[in-house]
């Protein structure tokens, strides 16, 4: 199968709520100011991780071979409110990723949406997760949900979460059986349809990059 082309949306400025503007965030990790309206959170470094931020390794390999552990039955709650489970995704493969509001690889919100269109009718979809661990997602659960769906997101997004260490949501603390827990925002999990954790791309790795395109095939 031949790679598909993808149109790679820039960062827009947003003033959701009042509260964020987005102008200093830029799409290539550059470290640059940002001035919030009403927010009384404390400048956070806004990079990619590759300048030795919070959680960066040294490495950080893609890993999209041997199959992992396996995430059925593992429940969590949605922005909406309501209990989701990965088992309502049995029968699709899943990229699950988690998200940052305030990160220079912030675009990469409105990627994972062209990689859910172009994979739309397919057994296909993008699982996003607002997280914190790596203190670029200073909205709430219901605010990071609108930051998604007003750059794009049509793709389910849960409510807010913990990703790294001892506080990890277990979902997070399974997947990191394969490959090792997020270093960045926009680690990705590949999920098969039977539930097998079966690949891990870094933060770096683009969501409509050949590789990730490539395992998605291969699990379809």
């Amino acid at each position: 199968m031949r790679p598909k082309t993808f149109a790679t949306a820039g960062l827009m400025t947003l003033g959701l709520a009042g509260t964020l503007a987005l102008t200093g965030c830029s799409s290539n990790g550059d470290h640059e100011d940002t001035q919030t309206a009403t927010s009384t959170t404390e400048h956070q470094d806004m990079g990619d991780g590759s300048s030795g931020g919070p959680g960066r390794s040294v490495a950080d390999n893609d890993q999209p071979s041997a199959s992992g552990p396996s995430v059925s039955g593992i429940a969590f709650d949605m922005a909406d409110g309501s209990l989701a489970s990965m088992d309502d995704y049995q029968g699709q493969v899943v990229l699950v990723v988690n998200v940052a509001s305030r990160c220079g690889l912030t675009p990469q919100v409105a990627d994972l949406e062209n990689l859910q269109q172009a994979y739309a009718g397919k057994p296909f979809t993008v699982l996003a997760f607002p997280s914190a661990s790596f203190n670029q997602e200073p909205l709430g659960t219901t605010e990071a949900a609108a930051f998604c769906a007003d750059m794009g997101a049509t793709y389910p997004v849960a409510a807010k979460i913990d990703v790294t260490g001892q506080s990890a949501h277990p979902l997070f603390a399974t997947l990191a059986q394969q490959g090792g827990e997020p270093t960045w925002n926009f680690t990705k999990y590949l999920v098969a349809a039977d539930g097998t954790v079966i690949a891990r791309f870094g933060p770096r790795t683009t969501p409509t990059d050949a590789a990730v395109q490539a395992a998605i095939d291969r699990a379809l």
